[in-house]
């Protein structure tokens, strides 16, 4: 079988190749899987680079979130063989889902939805799943607040924009520079923050007639944080989820205490049976009724991976996807 994989850090042009490989076998607890799609994502381009700390050395091999068809469940797998299931892969021990097979540990596997084509599917449970997690369950997000999305353009962002307003909030994004800020309202968003021009947390008052925000989703991490907590709201919920400016918000307790609100984490890895139920009913009917369409930006054959990759830098919107397979085409 092929695989990408770069037996050294470094730019993805230069260190991804096409190799060949033995098929991988699966333990306890995961499967392997043909491999019809895979997302690409910031994280991937960062461990490329030797940037992403959950790979911190040589060989890498990225694709961390594919949909696919169950090939061999290993014990305990918990979907049978011919399963067409979205999920993670074994990127962190360098066996990526930007292969013909990977590996998919059981945790946060899912039966990919009808609603979904394997394109839209590839990349959904780690935009739309963290999002609706986050928002619905950890930060209880109720209609009528307001939702401040940092990072609106990138995928997760743009998955929280539009979970935002089928929840019914008002949503604030921040974006640099008009094409992505155009983007972002493209998504749903009722009020876009050009942080070139525009103070963050001065306009987040002003936007919400001095309340500040209610719900903060961070995909973003660094100054940008910092300057965002500036402007919650009393019982407001701070909700780490990404490092897209390449360090985590630094949450300062004393900030917290006196200024009355929480922050967590947000993955969706770690939720209950009945979150996962939950997430996955509330979803089908966002897709169904059109609340929610993931915004595939650009499509990849399995050939370009490279410039997949690279595609991913700062100026990137939306969701990258690589097709590895001939999709699958749902009986009506």
């Amino acid at each position: 079988m092929k695989r990408w994989q770069a037996s050294e850090f470094g730019p993805p042009n230069t260190v991804l190749k096409k190799v060949e490989v033995p098929l991988p076998e699966p333990g306890p607890n995961e499967a392997r899987v043909r491999v019809l799609a895979a997302s690409v994502a910031l994280p991937d381009l960062m461990m490329v680079q030797g940037r992403y700390p959950l790979v911190p050395s040589a060989p890498v091999s990225p694709g961390q979130e594919i949909v696919g068809i169950v090939d061999k469940p290993g014990p305990g797998y918990p979907f049978s063989a011919g399963t067409r299931i979205m999920g993670n892969s074994r990127a962190d021990i360098a066996i990526g889902g930007l292969a013909e097979y990977t590996l998919s540990p059981a945790l946060g596997a899912t039966p990919a939805p009808a609603e979904l084509t394997d394109t839209h599917a590839a990349g959904f449970p780690g935009s739309y799943h963290l999002a609706h997690i986050s928002l619905a369950h950890r930060a209880a997000l109720s209609e009528g607040e307001t939702l401040l999305v940092l990072g609106g353009s990138g995928r997760t962002g743009s998955a929280a924009i539009q979970l935002g307003k089928a929840l019914g909030a008002t949503v604030i994004a921040t974006a640099r520079h008009e094409d992505k800020a155009r983007f972002c309202r493209l998504q749903g968003a009722d009020h876009v923050i050009d942080l070139t021009e525009h103070d963050l947390a001065e306009t987040v008052l002003e936007l919400s007639g001095s309340r500040g925000a209610d719900v903060i989703y961070d995909t973003v991490g660094g100054e940008t944080y910092e300057q965002a907590t500036r402007a919650v709201s009393r019982g407001g919920r701070v909700l780490l989820v990404g490092f897209a400016s390449g360090t985590w918000g630094q949450p300062d307790p004393q900030h917290i205490v006196f200024n009355d609100y929480s922050v967590s984490g947000a993955l969706a890895l770690f939720r209950s049976d009945t979150e996962r139920d939950l997430t996955r009913e509330a979803l089908s009917t966002f897709l169904r009724d059109g609340s929610i369409t993931p915004p595939v930006t650009e499509t990849y054959a399995f050939d370009d991976v490279p410039a997949a990759i690279a595609s991913r830098s700062g100026g990137a919107v939306g969701q990258a996807v690589v097709t590895v397979a001939a999709e699958i085409v749902q009986e009506p």
